[in-house]
């Protein structure tokens, strides 16, 4: 059953790297689907850039399991701004999109927690 674990977590890491990167990447040109969005939500063109960058970092820091769970708590940061977004301009029926990465992205947080370069606590101190 471990062996199986392993695979269904590879699987979805590649899957979030795979879409984070593209998506990152989707974010810089100026006259794309996103550019229009960004606009439409009154959000400044860095912004569009910033987020390009942190879903491209996250991507990238997803593959790696010592950076893992840097890399799925970003995009669950991510996913929760956009969450945010649509329901602030009255569409949370499109909030669906950002929950799958969501709950992905968290299964692999807590599934490499342990491998992660950032302690989650102590394993020195007193209980």
């Amino acid at each position: 059953m471990k062996l199986a674990g392993k695979i269904v977590l590879w699987l979805i890491t590649l899957f979030l790297a795979f879409i984070f990167v593209r998506q990152g990447l989707n974010k810089f040109p100026e006259h794309n689907g996103w550019a229009r969005a960004f606009a439409a939500w009154h959000f400044p063109v860095w912004f569009r850039y910033l987020i390009g960058v942190i879903e491209l970092a996250a991507g990238i820091l997803i593959l790696w399991p010592r950076t893992a769970t840097i890399g799925a708590v970003m995009i669950v940061v991510v996913m929760i701004g956009g969450m945010a977004t649509h329901v602030w301009w009255g569409h949370p029926e499109q909030t669906f999109h950002e929950a799958m990465p969501f709950v992905l992205g968290s299964i692999v947080a807590v599934a490499r927690r342990r491998a992660s370069i950032v302690p989650l606590q102590r394993h020195d101190a007193p209980a």
